[in-house]
């Protein structure tokens, strides 16, 4: 969206980037040594981010054993959020992954897009205890993946990766051959200008890291892969036009396949915004690649996401369904707004060779649904709602996982206090 609008949203996105500024402090701050209250009782916990660029900040939640979440804690990181990220202005870190849990739901992972550094904490019964802040080495982080003990960001203004090792208990070690530029080519393979990052992570294996680049006004986007060496040090990139699918933004990898979400195609005049509000605009699509342990890229298939905007999406532990939210929705746009939130989230099915069916979807409240993320026991679906478009407070959707890719809703929250909750609020990690 690009992980993109119109030119009034882009005023409104000035107005709430201000706003956000005024985030009152929330009953279970920080302590000094940095270790909350929260407890994970019978069921687990969700984390997402202020964003707030006088000081971001992990809103922490428990999550019960029927899914619904209760705010227990808001723990600063040592960082700074983004009044407005480009290309398009929004009050949020508007990528795919901007905060990262590790598999064993151990270790926490945050930008600081306002500061260009990265804050590791560790998940403990007792809540998160930060651990280290370190330069991302490049500017504008805006999306992170681990795999193993290797974690990467990539910058979106200077167009750059770069990874760490990290510890058992979170300490970050920066590694000295992960620098790497990202590139970009044409269909044809021709150098091409780079666009604008949506999103970085790991092939299942953690042979490759990939980035998928948004491709305004273009008609096709990128995706560069790195294969990763010993030590987690990355290779040069290597550059795929995704001919024929515009603006890939999140993804998620499953056997050998990456499955991406895309925003869709938008018809502008050259220097022209695009208008969310443009109902031929941004008819998103989910789409499957097949990647190689040395990082070449062949496509597979392309289907409809069954909305506009698709730009988020995580696949289920089994690998065989995959959500995407449709971050413009499918529905009416109200008065003053883009999106309803109607048929925002869908589920489809990825079959062994990799192709996909639109099975369900559910709707979300007004807003922007955005990121995503599954209980570490794949019954529940959260959903990331910042409220960078439609007035009201940004908050977290939840819903049950039913068969056949059936979505319940079970909670908006919160749903009496929205203006305690920023608009910037951005990613989502859940176990």
């Amino acid at each position: 969206m690009g992980r993109n609008a119109m030119k009034g949203a882009r005023l409104v996105a000035v107005a709430v980037a201000a706003a956000a500024l005024l985030i009152p402090v929330l009953a279970g701050a920080a302590t000094a040594s940095g270790t909350q209250g929260a407890s994970t009782g019978g069921g687990g916990w969700v984390f997402t981010a202020t964003n707030n660029p006088s000081g971001n900040a992990v809103f922490v939640y428990k999550r019960d054993a029927n899914g619904q979440l209760t705010q227990t804690a808001t723990v600063p990181t040592g960082g700074k959020g983004i009044a407005s990220e480009p290309p398009f202005g929004f009050p949020i870190v508007d990528s795919s992954g901007s905060i990262n849990l590790t598999a064993n739901g151990k270790l926490l992972f945050v930008v600081n897009a306002g500061s260009n550094t990265v804050t590791s904490f560790r998940v403990t019964s007792s809540g998160l205890q930060k651990v280290s802040v370190a330069s991302t080495h490049g500017k504008l982080p805006i999306s992170l993946a681990s795999s193993g003990n290797t974690l990467y960001a990539v910058n979106e203004i200077s167009k750059n990766i770069y990874g760490w090792t990290f510890t058992s208990g979170g300490v970050l070690h920066g590694i000295a051959s992960s620098n790497r530029k990202l590139t970009a080519v044409t269909p044809s393979g021709k150098k091409d200008k780079v666009g604008v990052a949506a999103g970085i992570g790991f092939t299942a294996d953690g042979a490759v890291v990939a980035v998928t680049e948004r491709g305004l006004p273009r008609t096709y986007g990128e995706i560069d892969t790195f294969a990763i060496g010993q030590g987690g040090g990355a290779g040069k990139a290597q550059a795929y036009a995704t001919k024929g699918v515009a603006n890939p933004f999140g993804f998620s990898a499953w056997s050998k396949y990456l499955i991406v979400s895309n925003a869709g195609l938008v018809k502008t005049p050259s220097g022209a915004m695009p208008n969310p509000a443009d109902f031929s605009q941004f008819t998103g699509s989910v789409a499957t690649y097949k990647v190689s342990d040395s990082g070449k890229v062949t496509f597979v298939s392309n289907a409809a996401s069954g909305g506009r905007a698709a730009c988020w999406l995580i696949i289920t532990k089994n690998g065989k369904t995959a959500f995407t939210t449709n971050t413009l929705s499918s529905g009416t746009p109200p008065t003053g707004g883009p999106t309803s939130g109607t048929g925002a989230v869908a589920s489809l099915s990825i079959a062994p060779n990799g192709h996909l069916h639109l099975l369900k979807q559910a709707n979300t409240s007004p807003g922007f649904p955005g990121d995503e993320a599954f209980s570490h026991d794949d019954k529940y679906l959260y959903v990331d709602d910042p409220s960078i478009i439609v007035p009201g407070g940004s908050h977290i959707e939840a819903y049950k996982l039913g068969p056949g890719g059936t979505i319940i809703p079970i909670q908006t929250l919160p749903s009496t206090t929205p203006s305690t909750y920023p608009p910037n609020l951005s990613g989502i990690a859940a176990w």
